[in-house]
């Protein structure tokens, strides 16, 4: 009659794949932290150019946990004037300038000047041409930014994202009304088949900033000016540009780090990736052999099958032949070796705690079966809770059932 002896245990498969996939995954730690650092350093608080317009303001927040002084540099030799804020100032001033330029349009080309303006602002256009030819042909634009363009519809006088269209008694005008702080440029569009010279005129009224509460002010009259910003305040900085000139001019800025920030912030991040990992299993105390626990169910007849365990559950009784007048010296050998192993394979199936009931349990995860249900309860409950075979940290412990 066949036996079924349904037993769990745990068997210990060398995982080369997994280990080969976590030695990759250790190249997460120090590429996320070298994406990290050079976004920050070199991307939002980057050294950079802005655009400035004649007595105009632009506002810019800095962090001082990440910016410890701020330097300015006018690269056009123009005087800039930086005031300092811990609060963001109101844009409640305005200023009225004008620029007029004679230039050189050429054919199906645009002639212009480049502004950094307010929300708020308006703009005022116009333009002479030089030719007795008609003007038709001749447009105002706007271009916000680098992408939006703006071209001035006739008889458009209450859009407010278009310019307005206004005949003159000497050429044409054109006005504009800013939603938005950002770089504008402004110029004539040239739609005729040869070059027009033309006289350009732009009248701006500009909303700037209030700067009379500023706690700190440098200028670049004497060459670069720095600004140092008291850790851990959010610092508003106000450029303002002097009231004169024929556009716009830039600006050179570049950003001191604050190191210890960085490197606070960096370890703080290597700790956590290195707990994601630890979660994840990198770290299992130099085991490089992941355990598996299999629920294997063997099917003998008369024999027992063969067990990977170090310590099986049963063990198999090897048959023996005898030949020839030696057969009688081998019956008695028989005979002592018979009882001797009977005599083992009884102590083995004894619990090695008690020695009273047969072993009827394994632990999990080890898998060892050297104790008695009973038995292995106790030490579960018990305070060091490891296998008495190997020393591992017991889970759980499984009741074995024989047939």
């Amino acid at each position: 009659m066949a036996l079924l002896h349904r037993v769990m245990h745990t068997i210990t498969i060398p995982s080369m794949y997994q280990h080969q996939r976590w030695q990759h995954a250790w190249m997460l730690p120090p590429l996320t932290i070298w994406i990290f650092s050079i976004t920050l350093r070199y991307g939002y608080y980057g050294d950079s150019c802005i655009l400035l317009g004649p007595a105009s303001s632009r506002l810019m927040k800095t962090s001082s946990v990440f910016v410890k002084q701020l330097q300015v540099s006018n690269k056009d030799n123009n005087q800039v004037i930086l005031h300092a804020f811990n609060e963001k100032p109101e844009l409640s001033s305005q200023t009225n300038w004008t620029v007029s330029n004679l230039c050189l349009v050429e054919a199906y080309k645009s002639k212009g000047i480049s502004l950094w303006l307010n929300q708020g602002s308006t703009i005022r256009m116009g333009w002479e041409a030089h030719t007795t030819s008609s003007l038709d042909q001749l447009h105002g634009m706007v271009i916000k930014g680098e992408k939006k363009f703006k071209l001035p519809q006739a008889k458009q006088t209450s859009f407010p994202n278009a310019m307005a269209l206004h005949k003159i008694v000497n050429g044409k005008e054109a006005e504009y009304k800013v939603e938005e702080d950002n770089m504008y440029h402004m110029g004539v569009l040239n739609m005729n088949a040869r070059n027009i010279i033309l006289n350009m005129k732009v009248n701006v009224s500009a909303k700037v900033y209030d700067t009379t509460k500023g706690k700190k002010m440098c200028s670049t009259a004497n060459g670069s000016c720095r600004l140092s910003f008291v850790f851990p305040n959010t610092q508003y900085v106000i450029f303002t540009a002097p009231g004169k000139g024929d556009g716009g001019s830039y600006v050179e800025i570049s950003f001191l780090a604050r190191v210890l920030t960085y490197i606070l912030l960096l370890g703080a991040l290597m700790i956590v990736v290195y707990l994601i990992l630890k979660f994840l299993g990198v770290y299992d105390g130099g085991d490089r052999n992941s355990r598996v626990t299999v629920d294997a169910t063997y099917r003998t007849s008369d024999v027992v099958a063969r067990q990977t365990e170090t310590e099986p559950l049963m063990q198999v009784e090897t048959n023996r032949w005898t030949y020839g007048t030696n057969a009688k010296d081998d019956e008695e050998e028989d005979s002592g070796a018979s009882s001797s192993s009977s005599e083992e394979l009884y102590d083995e199936k004894l619990c090695c705690i008690c020695y009273d009931e047969q072993r009827n349990s394994f632990f999990v995860p080890c898998g060892h079966c050297a104790t008695c249900y009973d038995c292995a309860e106790r030490i579960v409950d018990g305070e060091s809770k490891v296998c008495p075979i190997c020393r591992r940290l017991i889970h759980k412990v499984r009741r074995l059932y024989h047939n």
